[in-house]
């Protein structure tokens, strides 16, 4: 699973989080681990690419939940994926690594702070705010460079 997906994925859970559960506490959380393993066709890569591509997911996400009834973090995912592009026998390998933070502000605000490193997407810290999904802070290290490595990586 790719992590623009699983963001997509856990904005649209959290979005509903922030009307069912408005605040958060630090107290003790729950836990899940979810194991990835998985090989998918990329139809993003392969419109970028002009050929057609897959990428093989494997690692894990592990997402703690606080529940409570003060601000603070209301949930924290942790991801270590290796993302394993290929065409062909030809491979290009890239890293999913970080945490997504929610956190409810004193206002009742939701931020989502995702922070590490996103396939072709960033390395650092981009802040949302889950009500109006209005970015608050923009990483400064753009990987999409990197699109263009990986096609010439796997052009036949």
């Amino acid at each position: 699973m790719t992590r623009r997906r699983f963001t997509l994925f856990l904005v649209g859970i959290l979005a509903l989080a922030v009307f069912v559960a408005p605040v958060a506490s630090a107290g003790k959380p729950t836990i899940e681990r979810i194991d990835v393993d998985e090989t998918v066709p990329d139809p993003f890569l392969t419109a970028e690419c002009g050929f057609p591509v897959t990428v093989q997911s494997q690692g894990h996400v592990i997402v703690r939940t606080f529940s409570g009834e003060k601000t603070g973090v209301a949930q924290v995912t942790t991801l270590n994926i290796i993302n394993t592009v290929r065409a062909g026998d030809r491979s290009y390998p890239v890293r999913d690594v970080g945490a997504d933070v929610v956190r409810i502000e004193p206002d009742g605000t939701a931020i989502l702070m995702i922070i590490g490193q996103t396939p072709f997407g960033f390395a650092g810290v981009l802040k949302i705010d889950l009500e109006t999904g209005e970015a608050i802070l923009e990483p400064h290290h753009s990987l999409e460079g990197r699109i263009a490595d990986a096609c010439a990586a796997l052009a036949p």
